[in-house]
């Protein structure tokens, strides 16, 4: 029910308003009535209301004073007004104020059932859109921690580079930090095959151990830990403090030390960290791995004409390149070409030609395997003739652009089914290979997603993360085998992917709340019964 409120200076009509219309029928209640809009504002500011029906004219406060003062405030009521005045002047002035309907004395049942009715429907729609922006924003916070790892990678494989572009991306995840500010790029690797260390290796758990280290502030220094693959760790570093990058680098040092000792104090681990470089602030960052032109001149690779490391990260670019279509964000498409064309910039055009067509066919073949056939689509739009016809670089990075843009338009038509093929056909192939060593990066890489953008998909059809989902099917196929009473707990691990023993016993009674010897007694004790 909405909440109603009543003004009229006559006694009379406003007990017959309150009482004579079937206002429960319409989703109305009355929750108060007034004589004067003056005792009416005092309530307003006080209490919940939805709509107030108001007589125009009244001995201290009138009607459209009282309209006046909601539309003035932007106060959340839907005024009414009811009147024996009929000069268009009042009307008029209803109207000016955000009046919703302007109800002439003698009052007829049938057109008030007729404004309140429409009145609902908006108040519904409303209700309705509040609820929707509240679980769209509940959601982006959710999904804030993989967005933002995702704008590092992006940054880290050559994302945005415009100073107004990063401030923009900055502000839209809720990063505190100022771009003209130093910041710098750490290398990070464990240091051995440490046995505490071996269940993190190649899951989520390991990223949120490397975030429960390194991640967060510390003395005005702010960590985010990346990974740009199972194998490669970079923490991007941030200042608060207005310094140079100079001083900037040698507390950097000193924190770095501090927390290698503290993981190695009370976790027994050891990690590999050097500072990889430090710069004067996010832009010349953005510009570092600006590269592939400079390198690739002077040595090749048989494959490709780049080398590995350039091959790699240009893989990383295609992998953002699969979520930014999924997304289907043109401006951040057209700023990962002009960034993977600026790389590309001293390369001669014939083999940007290759590379470019080789893109396309990788992406095509990564959708098939998604489940989206749209490559009889395609070939209206991609054209390898007109690749291969583009007589400067210029030229050519315009009709990528376009079939890539014309291949967004293609895929989100096909969207929702294709990105529930992904997160269901990776449902299948944890389950089918539960005693696998699985990982989000690895099952990321078999659809060519950047881990960031799959696990936020996984998120989006699960409610569930990547972790939680695989614990949950590792843990009831484990009650499975130990309640058939033919393998021992440390066979069990194994056959559900835990390489350490003590590991899968601490995750177990975790989740089920026992050990796995009592959780068998227990089944036992059950089945004699």
């Amino acid at each position: 029910m909405y909440k109603l409120i009543v003004v009229d200076d006559e006694k009379a009509i406003r007990k017959g308003i309150c009482n004579y219309i079937d206002w429960g029928g319409l989703g109305f209640e009355v929750t108060a009535s007034f004589e004067d809009g003056k005792e009416t504002i005092e309530y307003i500011e006080s209490h919940d209301v939805d709509v107030v029906l108001t007589d125009i004219e009244m001995a201290q406060v009138s009607g459209l004073e009282l309209a006046k003062y909601i539309h003035d405030r932007q106060l959340p009521p839907k005024a009414v007004i009811i009147s024996g005045y009929k000069e268009f002047e009042y009307a008029r002035k209803a109207v000016e104020y955000g009046v919703e309907h302007y109800l002439l004395k003698p009052i007829k049942m049938e057109e008030v059932a007729e404004v309140f009715t429409k009145i609902r429907k908006d108040l519904d729609k409303k209700k309705e859109n509040g609820h929707r922006l509240i679980t769209e924003q509940r959601n982006f916070e959710e999904l804030l921690p993989e967005l933002r790892e995702q704008f590092w990678i992006s940054l880290l494989v050559g994302g945005p580079r415009a100073k107004e572009k990063l401030i923009k991306r900055k502000n839209l995840l809720k990063l505190d930090m100022d771009v003209e500010l130093p910041c710098g790029i750490l290398d990070i690797k464990p240091a051995g095959e440490d046995e505490e260390l071996l269940p993190y290796n190649r899951s989520e758990n390991y990223h949120n151990l490397i975030n429960n280290i390194f991640g967060g502030i510390s003395d005005e220094i702010q960590c985010y830990p990346t990974f740009l693959s199972a194998d490669i760790l970079k923490i991007i570093v941030t200042t608060c403090r207005n310094e140079t990058a100079d001083m900037f680098g040698k507390r950097l040092k000193l924190q770095i030390d501090e927390k290698c000792q503290s993981a190695y104090s009370l976790l027994k681990l050891k990690f590999d960290i050097k500072i990889e470089k430090i710069f004067k602030n996010l832009v010349e960052m953005s510009e570092y791995n600006c590269r592939l032109s400079s390198r690739a001149e002077l040595e090749q690779s048989p494959d490709n004409g780049l080398l590995s490391e350039d091959y790699e990260q240009l893989i990383q670019k295609y992998k953002l390149l699969m979520g930014i279509i999924n997304d289907g964000d043109f401006e951040e498409l057209d700023n990962m070409i002009d960034n993977i064309f600026l790389e590309f910039r001293n390369l001669p055009i014939d083999q940007v030609k290759q590379i470019s067509i080789d893109m396309f066919s990788m992406l095509s073949g990564k959708f098939v395997k998604m489940g989206i056939d749209f490559w009889k689509d395609m070939n209206k739009t991609v054209s390898y003739q007109q690749i291969m016809e583009a007589e400067n670089l210029r030229e050519l990075k315009i009709k990528c652009q376009n079939m890539l843009r014309a291949t967004i338009d293609i895929v989100r038509s096909k969207q929702n089914a294709g990105s529930r093929s992904v997160v269901e056909q990776s449902l299948l192939y944890i389950k089918k290979h539960i005693g696998e060593d699985l990982s989000l990066e690895g099952i990321a890489d078999r659809f060519f997603l950047n881990q960031t953008y799959f696990s936020r998909l996984f998120k989006q059809y699960t409610g569930t993360t990547f972790t939680d989902y695989l614990i949950e099917q590792r843990m009831e196929k484990a009650k499975e085998l130990l309640s058939l009473g033919r393998f021992k707990v440390y066979e069990v691990s194994q056959m559900i992917g835990y390489r350490s023993e003590k590991y899968f016993f601490r995750i177990f009674k975790q989740y089920a709340g026992c050990s796995p010897a009592e959780y068998f007694r227990g089944r036992s004790l059950n089945d004699e019964r």
